[in-house]
């Protein structure tokens, strides 16, 4: 009896040594933001409210020709409110890739 419980035991614990890294990756994969969940209604949420950013890094250059992406949908998809937002963040990283350029501020 005790040698049952000996190699179920050793089973088990095998058995859970294999499945974690399996776990492990389907979380990770879960967590991986998809672009579509960026984009709701055509709208970036990312960029106008840094909101459903998830795990979403950006250069300062991608970033500056996303928001800049964004502003030529104009009115059809943004409010003037948010194309206000929009344009400030552009000013906002152009600044930042300018003082990256010179050296900082």
């Amino acid at each position: 009896m005790r040698a049952i419980l000996k190699r179920l035991s050793l089973l088990a614990a095998s058995l859970l040594i294999m499945v974690v890294p399996v776990m492990a990756e389907e979380l990770y994969m879960n967590a991986q933001p998809d672009v579509q969940q960026f984009q709701q209604n055509g709208k970036d949420e990312c960029l106008i409210t840094a909101l459903n950013c998830g795990n979403r890094a950006m250069s300062i250059q991608n970033r500056i020709d996303a928001i800049q992406n964004e502003i030529n949908k104009g009115a059809a998809v943004y409010t003037n409110e948010e194309l206000g937002v929009l344009q400030r963040r552009l000013e906002d990283a152009n600044r930042e890739l300018s003082d990256a350029q010179v050296g900082g501020a």
